[in-house]
């Protein structure tokens, strides 16, 4: 009998939350920025609003439920190639994690050291 290995994927602590300005580090839209529509932690994967847009051909639906054409939408890009854009310096940096004086932690700009917005509720 061989050794099983079981992979359980678990949800992936992104430091990148919905609203946050990211730039894009690698692929066809290198070096461009835009705001987080929704981050998907399970998988690894976040839409950013305005790139990666892809075009998807759709049928009509039963009873007209949706009309047929070709829709354009935003396709999810891995967090690995996402980086957090700095709402004061407006440099691309790291986020890290301070505890604030009334215990909450607190994401920060590694760069500028300042405090950046609260992630917006319900990613």
């Amino acid at each position: 009998m061989g050794i099983v290995l079981v992979h359980r994927p678990g949800a992936l602590k992104a430091k990148i939350a919905k609203g946050d300005t990211v730039m894009i580090r690698r692929g066809k839209e290198k070096g461009k920025r835009g705001t987080v529509k929704a981050v998907f932690p399970r998988s690894g994967f976040a839409t950013v609003e305005g790139l990666n847009v892809v075009k998807r051909h759709t049928k009509q639906g039963v009873g007209g439920a949706k009309s047929a054409g070709i829709y354009e939408k935003e396709a999810p890009l891995p967090i690995s190639a996402l980086q957090f854009v700095c709402a004061k310096c407006g440099a691309p940096s790291r986020v890290k994690y301070k505890l604030a004086p009334d215990g909450k932690k607190q994401r920060i700009c590694g760069r500028c050291a300042e405090v950046a917005a609260e992630p917006a509720k319900g990613r």
